[in-house]
């Protein structure tokens, strides 16, 4: 599905798709009382004759061809008196390929807005006739796409259902519906049906009719409300719940993950640290190790342990010879004087500065002496 096309929602046919399943939970008999109009009853005529025939209680049957003339008419309806189910039946006139024609019509979606004022304006560019010579009425046919929809346009010609509806209401027969038969509607499964006679032509419905249809219609969203929409809002609520206490967890959580991030982090540095100085001497055992390498007549002053670097001060009355003596140790490397050797005055013996490498050692430190 494109996320970038309109959903076409109609509200009104929803709610008569709605009422008609709920009308299934009514018993037959209170439907009928409630209902003004029940089932259907087709009349087709045919230059001198018509034929009616009738959808009542589910059943489609043949109930009478007749003339098409005052007696005929008169016939008719004297069976609508005398039979409670055509009394009550819907009377549909069903033109023939004579009395009406339909064509399709490609339009702008943009048009559904006055769709009748566009197809007024183009029918006469699709038809023979012009607006003021007919009676016509829309359906949409298939869905909107690409910025079009197909209109079927069903027409009479107004002297052809004009003539037919003198001689019907001389007669008091006054047609509720007038469809094309090649286009019949489908009352059973369609919500959204089409009609022929102008609005004004119409059957004025029964008052006590329509005030119980609306009275059931709040009825009907009441319980919609209590059924759907309550249990939703109550879910709703738990939801939002929910989340301020997933989110007081989520901040103890974080606060939590902060701790031992941090306290991983001090782990990984003490075990790096805990690696080093079992692999290197300590500065103590260093300074031993110096004392038995160093003659008795040599003494250190200044010791400096930084980077892996040893640094060393101090007088001996054979400074050269110190270098040859770290060297011979593994675990000095790199042995050399920092500064040339000079001659303590007081006490005749050479100062000398030594710098050297130290094996694996990380501990810095420093010591005087």
């Amino acid at each position: 599905m494109n996320l970038n096309e309109s959903i076409d929602f109609d509200i009104k046919q929803f709610f008569l798709w709605w009422g008609r399943e709920l009308a299934f939970f009514v018993p037959e008999n209170l439907r009928q009382r409630l209902s003004d109009k029940s089932g259907y009853v087709y009349l087709r005529i045919d230059e001198e004759k018509f034929k009616i025939f009738g959808t009542i209680n589910g059943q489609t049957k043949t109930i009478a061809e007749l003339d098409f003339n005052e007696q005929g008419l008169s016939h008719f309806k004297q069976l609508i008196e005398t039979h409670d189910e055509l009394k009550k039946a819907r009377i549909v006139l069903s033109l023939t390929s004579r009395q009406a024609i339909e064509k399709m019509m490609a339009l702008p979606a943009v048009a559904k807005e006055n769709i009748n004022q566009v197809v007024g304006f183009e029918i006469d560019k699709y038809t023979p006739f012009s607006q003021q010579q007919v009676y016509f009425s829309l359906k949409q046919v298939g869905k909107e796409e690409n910025g079009v929809i197909n209109i079927q346009i069903i027409l009479t010609p107004k002297e052809i259902l004009d003539a037919i509806f003198l001689q019907l209401n001389n007669a008091q027969v006054y047609p509720d519906i007038v469809e094309y038969e090649n286009v019949a509607n489908n009352f059973k499964e369609d919500y959204k049906t089409y009609n022929l006679i102008p609005e004004w032509e119409r059957p004025a419905k029964n008052r006590v009719v329509q005030a119980a249809t609306v009275f059931l219609s709040i009825i009907m969203t009441l319980l919609i409300l209590a059924v759907f929409i309550y249990p939703v809002w109550h879910e709703e609520l738990s939801v939002e719940k929910l989340k301020q206490e997933i989110k007081s967890l989520k901040n103890d959580t974080d606060f939590v993950q902060e701790q031992q991030l941090d306290l991983d982090k001090m782990i990984e540095e003490t075990e790096k640290l805990n690696t080093v100085k079992q692999k290197m001497p300590a500065v103590l055992d260093l300074v031993n190790i110096l004392s038995d390498l160093i003659k008795e007549d040599t003494w250190l002053t200044h010791l400096q342990l930084k980077n892996g670097r040893l640094q060393i001060q101090g007088q001996s009355p054979a400074a050269e010879g110190m270098i040859g003596i770290l060297e011979a140790s593994p675990l000095f490397s790199n042995v050399r004087f920092v500064s040339p050797l000079t001659q303590d005055k007081r006490t005749g013996l050479d100062r000398f500065q030594i710098s050297a490498n130290v094996k694996a050692v990380v501990i810095e430190g420093s010591t005087d002496g």
